[in-house]
């Protein structure tokens, strides 16, 4: 299998959750862990992988952060691109030497904008904050009482200040109350849920709807019906399928149309996404995540091969879309499927169980998330075909959610 360089795209997010630039983690498909990357020249990762990310144009026309070593910084030929859209963060392992200081301040002025990645409050860095845009803090490794008491000061230096690793909705509130500009973790699918919630009128006719649209017996004609009852959800099934994502031939007039055209297995799958869109509030990246990890598995279903695996395309895809549902409905995942009328595979792998099901949705949140115990178990066959579609639900998702507001 031809080489590809393997890429994750992680959101960063604004104090409202908008959507604010995205950090890019590259990875050679010979390379499973990060520890390997001292073997791989960095200049080299990073000029294939913007090649590629150029191309596919899977930044939305947002920041791209992305790290650098000093070996990076120091290179004769920097790097290739024009500068608009990129910041790179400098290592944690990177020091502020003058050598080191003087190359920032040459590449700043060539319009080159830098982040501090993993700052830790080490008084050594503070010579690189007059060069920077964004001082990005690791939560996890900080002392959060020195952090408290840091944060006016951090303040002083005028960059944004950014709070990584931020892994539920308690730790974005207060970080938040602290002062910090910008947000990067998991949070966004960790809502603090409350057991025993009762699920609203409006979920549970979300979830009846999810029932009928999941049954593998469903008939065109009952599609087309179940949808034709909500308003709402036939305007958005008709704009998806007149919007430039598809290039039909003809225009599109009814829901009946759209099923015989389109196919009953995307139908389905976009009445489900819209209904699961409409019943909730949650942050509108929130939903990108997911149709993303959707279309993943059910591209890697059609591609896998028998010894990988074979899988249902339709019930991969349904997988990764439900595999939401707690963080969209803010529910117990338990509790939300006992309201669904799914087949057991499916129930079996969103409940977390090793089944084929479940294995390629650990397997595609680990690829989201750029996990190196995912990558370290899996042959670079298999990391490569995750790869491949995993870039492809990237342009998908952007596409459908440019076409069809929510």
């Amino acid at each position: 299998m031809e080489e590809s360089v393997l890429l994750a795209r992680q959101p960063i997010f604004d104090v409202n959750n908008k959507l604010y630039a995205h950090e890019i983690l590259y990875r050679n498909a010979n390379v499973n862990s990060p520890n390997d990357m001292t073997h791989v020249s960095t200049r080299e990762l990073l000029v294939n992988a913007f090649t590629n990310i150029l191309n596919d144009n899977i930044h939305l026309g947002l920041p791209m952060y992305v790290n650098v070593d000093q070996e990076f910084l120091m290179a004769d030929d920097f790097f290739p691109f024009p500068p608009e859209n990129i910041v790179f963060e400098i290592l944690e392992t990177v020091p502020p030497t003058k050598e080191i200081i003087q190359r920032i301040h040459k590449l700043k002025s060539l319009g080159f904008e830098f982040a501090l990645d993993d700052y830790l409050l080490e008084k050594s860095k503070v010579p690189f904050f007059s060069y920077l845009k964004v001082i990005k803090i690791d939560l996890v490794d900080v002392d959060f009482a020195k952090l408290e008491k840091a944060m006016p000061v951090l303040k002083r230096t005028k960059c944004l200040l950014l709070a990584e690793k931020v892994e539920d909705q308690d730790m974005f509130d207060k970080c938040k109350a602290m002062g910090f500009d910008l947000f990067q973790g998991y949070y966004l699918e960790k809502p603090e849920l409350v057991k025993g919630k009762k699920i609203e009128a409006c979920q549970q006719s979300v979830l009846n709807l999810v029932s009928e649209l999941s049954r593998v017996d469903i008939e065109v004609e009952q599609v087309a019906e179940l949808i034709s009852q909500d308003a709402g959800l036939t305007l958005k099934i008709l704009a998806l399928t007149n919007c430039p994502l598809y290039q039909l031939v003809r225009e599109v007039k009814s829901v009946k149309d759209a099923v015989i055209i389109l196919g009953l297995t995307t139908v389905k799958q976009w009445a489900i996404t819209f209904a699961f869109v409409s019943g909730s509030n949650r942050p509108a990246e929130l939903f990108r995540i997911i149709l993303i990890r959707a279309k993943t598995l059910g591209l890697y279903a059609e591609r896998a091969d028998s010894e990988q695996g074979k899988v249902d395309a339709s019930s991969s895809f349904l997988t990764g879309l439900l595999s939401g549902i707690e963080a969209i409905f803010e529910v117990e995942m338990e509790q939300a499927l006992s309201h669904l009328a799914l087949d057991q595979e499916i129930k079996l792998a969103l409940m977390g169980e090793s089944n084929q099901l479940g294995e390629l949705l650990k397997n595609a949140i680990g690829i989201e998330r750029f996990d190196s115990r995912i990558f370290e178990q899996m042959p670079n066959q298999q990391i490569c075909i995750f790869n491949q579609c995993y870039r492809q639900a990237l342009n998908w998702a952007d596409q459908v959610l440019e076409n069809v507001k929510h």
